[in-house]
């Protein structure tokens, strides 16, 4: 009796684990089927095997960079005793340049229209940072290859650091802190305007602080020189436009117009981001190109491992 009883309890056992095994089978199915289809919908490689790793980390090296000086300005100011008072000459050296500040003449007509036009493109900027890469990823099988993905990583990333790092060490300041300013008779700063410039129309337009909320955060105030909003665009115009070179460069030169309209910059700064990320794209073109003669899997193009530039 005793027997039969042990008997019968080890053939229960024994059922649930082969249920138990069944069960951890079929999720393990249903799990790779699942990863295969998203890794499929996004065309993304199954395998961390398949993945580049070694150039897509070469080609993050310069924004990771360029976020560990912007998003801690403030200490490595400290940190390398760097200046914080702004050059506030820019504005002779455009007159020298120029005979006027091209900034002034833009914006000598203002209304809600123009401010709104003004606004759109740098708003849109923010998102074209965390955008673009992907997007380039993601078509790269109409793109040809990794490459215009990786480019634009190590590229923009360098013009990023570039400008952040001319920014901690010769600090500029832009049109509307040097129109606002007020010092007293010692040369101390009084006052001065909010650094959202001339959006500041825009937030009282629409009755919502978008502009200051998002201005007041920044941690860099005098970086008129070289002009970012103009820079970034500048990128994407030399590495492969969303639509087609004409609509790149209609980006361009309506961010170059919104940052003077709204005294975010001088034509200086505007010009220095431009010549900047034009520099950069020469030398990765014409001197160095990290990733040429680099192999990795061309993912989403073919499963052989072959060269992508």
């Amino acid at each position: 009796m005793h027997h039969d009883k042990t008997a019968k309890r080890q053939k229960i056992t024994e059922s649930w684990d082969r249920f138990a095994l069944s069960v951890r089978d079929l999720a393990e199915a249903e799990w790779h089927y699942s990863k295969s289809k998203l890794c499929d919908y996004l065309k993304i490689p199954d395998t961390l095997e398949d993945f580049p790793r070694e150039v897509v980390g070469l080609a993050f090296i310069p924004p990771i960079f360029y976020l560990a000086f912007f998003n801690f300005f403030s200490f490595w100011q400290w940190f390398l005793s760097t200046p914080t008072e702004p050059w506030v000459h820019l504005p002779a050296v455009e007159q020298h340049i120029f005979g006027c500040n091209p900034h002034q003449i833009v914006s000598r007509y203002t209304s809600v229209i123009l401010d709104t036009i003004a606004a759109i493109p740098y708003l849109v900027h923010f998102l074209l940072v965390l955008m673009y890469p992907p997007y380039c990823f993601y078509h790269r099988k109409r793109l040809g290859s990794l490459e215009p993905c990786l480019r634009s990583l190590w590229c923009g990333g360098i013009v990023c650091s570039a400008s952040v790092l001319t920014q901690l060490f010769f600090p500029t300041a832009p049109p509307w802190f040097n129109e606002s300013a007020v010092y007293d008779s010692e040369g101390v700063l009084l006052s001065q305007a909010y650094n959202e410039a001339g959006f500041q129309r825009v937030d009282a337009h629409y009755g919502y602080h978008l502009f200051h909320e998002m201005y007041i955060r920044s941690p860099i105030t005098f970086g008129s020189f070289p002009s970012l909003h103009v820079a970034f665009p500048t990128v994407i115009l030399m590495n492969g436009s969303w639509i087609n070179w004409q609509f790149g460069l209609f980006h361009v030169c309506l961010i170059s117009w919104a940052a003077l309209y709204s005294h975010h910059h001088y034509m200086i700064d505007v010009m220095g981001g431009f010549l900047l990320t034009f520099f950069v794209y020469q030398v990765y073109h014409k001197v160095w190109n990290p990733f040429r003669g680099k192999r990795v899997v061309r993912l989403g193009l073919d499963q052989e491992t072959e060269n992508f530039i």
